[in-house]
């Protein structure tokens, strides 16, 4: 018996109904300290030994400690909602009730089931990253928690001509829980990025009307204010809009692993950085950059139109700072130069 068990000042395995002397010492080390934590892999340890182990004395104690190592588990984690474990290496999955969460451990030499374990368990911190206080968590916890069932399964098979079919089949439930969660988070990432957007938009719609503002008081001699106005708003409402179009044709990737205020913030950037783009087509419109004079009051719908494109579209905006680069420095751009056809 370690030193930790035979000197606490606390608690004796008596105190927990072991009168014996202890067998299993490893184990009773995180029950005779009160500030130890237990982990899922020492209680099914415990399980491991009272169902495989070929001594009735140790199988009894093992039984014990089980029960007061769970007690003490969900004590430190929560109430255990749904749990498995193995019979012929320690191994098991518990789900905890409050707050929603999955435990995982698998002790094995096979690497394609140590990965499935992992697979399993970085899922399900995604899915509580991502949904933790939401329902939409409970149904995906769900999926996880069957497949690493199936995957705890096909550990315990020993006969190798039945364990290749039973591992295939787990591989297999295993890519289709990950494609699922992942969906389903990349759908929560795209709706937070969304609102993100549209908290940006208010931001760059404050941001128009100061600048208007100013750019009545100060540059009215110099710059046309409500081309300058018209051109940063529709810039962030194009801005809006890219985003929503993307979203509806799922073209718009997120990082899953990214934080909720992360996608609000990149999402509220997104109308200002549109804001900008049309500011500076703007600009470039009015400064006759291509080849275009001073513009009168009614093609104010031209400067917002091109201030949308240029905020629903970063390619369109960015070809059009290029040229003013192009024409700024007096080269000749490609439509000014145009190659001749090649002979077929």
């Amino acid at each position: 018996m370690s030193t930790t068990a035979m000197t606490s000042p606390d608690r004796t395995p008596a105190d927990f109904g072991w009168t014996e002397r202890p067998r299993v010492s490893a184990l009773w080390d995180p029950l005779l300290d009160e500030n130890a934590r237990v982990t899922l892999g020492m209680v099914a340890s415990a399980h491991h030994l009272a169902v495989s182990h070929d001594r009735p004395e140790v199988r009894d104690e093992a039984r014990l400690l089980k029960r007061h190592l769970r007690a003490k588990f969900e004590r430190q984690q929560g109430p255990i909602r749904n749990s498995y474990f193995c019979q012929h290496l320690p191994g098991a999955i518990a789900m905890i009730e409050e707050p929603l969460a999955v435990h995982t451990v698998l002790n094995i030499d096979n690497d394609r089931l140590v990965a499935l374990e992992a697979d399993c368990h970085a899922l399900a911190h995604q899915a509580h990253t991502a949904f933790a206080g939401s329902r939409a968590q409970q149904p995906l916890t769900d999926a996880i928690y069957s497949a690493m069932t199936r995957v705890l399964a096909a550990a315990d098979i020993t006969d190798e001509a039945t364990l290749v079919p039973a591992l295939a089949a787990a591989e297999a439930e295993v890519e289709h829980v990950r494609k699922r969660v992942r969906v389903a988070i990349q759908r929560q990432a795209r709706f937070v990025y969304f609102q993100g957007a549209l908290a940006g938009t208010v931001v760059a719609i404050v941001i128009c009307v100061v600048l208007g503002m100013v750019s009545a008081r100060f540059w009215a001699d110099h710059v046309d204010t409500g081309a300058l106005v018209a051109a940063a708003l529709f810039g962030a409402l194009g801005a809006v809009v890219s985003v929503f179009q993307r979203i509806s044709t799922g073209k718009l990737t997120l990082d899953f692993n990214a934080s909720r205020w992360q996608l609000l913030s990149l999402g509220g950037l997104r109308p200002l950085v549109g804001a900008i783009f049309g500011t500076v087509a703007q600009f470039a419109l009015g400064a006759g950059l291509f080849g275009t004079g001073d513009r009168p009051a009614t093609a104010l719908g031209a400067f917002a139109l091109i201030g949308f494109a240029a905020g629903f579209s970063e390619r369109f905006a960015t070809d059009m700072v290029e040229r003013a680069g192009q024409v700024l420095a007096g080269q000749p751009s490609a439509s000014d130069n145009p190659q001749p056809p090649r002979a077929l």
